[in-house]
C-alpha cells in the first residue's frame, strides 16, 4: 500500500509544528514499510468520507482506502479533526 495526500492534508501538514512534522515523516515511512498498514489504523463507521484513522499523539490522520492506495484526507488535532 502507498500513501497519497489530498490538498487539504498538504495544507494541514505545512501548518504543523516542526517537531510533529519530523515525527510524522518517520511514522509514514514506518507505516508504508509495514506489511499490514491497517493494523495500526482504527476503522471509522460514522464518518462520511474517511474509512480509517491513524493516531499520532494528540493528532489524528484521516484516510480513505481505495484499493492499494491510502489517501490522506486530513491531519488535525483531535479536537478539530471530526468537524
Amino acid at each position: 500500500m502507498y500513501f497519497t495526500f489530498s490538498e487539504s492534508a498538504r495544507k494541514d501538514f505545512v501548518k504543523l509544528p516542526n517537531k510533529v512534522k519530523s515525527g510524522l515523516k518517520i511514522k509514514f515511512i514506518f507505516w508504508q514499510n509495514s506489511d499490514s498498514v491497517l493494523d495500526f489504523a482504527k476503522p471509522l463507521t460514522q464518518h462520511q468520507v474517511a474509512t480509517h484513522r491513524f493516531r499520532f499523539g494528540p493528532y489524528r490522520i484521516l484516510i480513505k482506502k481505495t484499493g492499494e492506495e491510502l489517501r490522506i484526507l486530513r491531519i488535525r488535532h483531535r479536537k478539530e479533526v471530526y468537524r
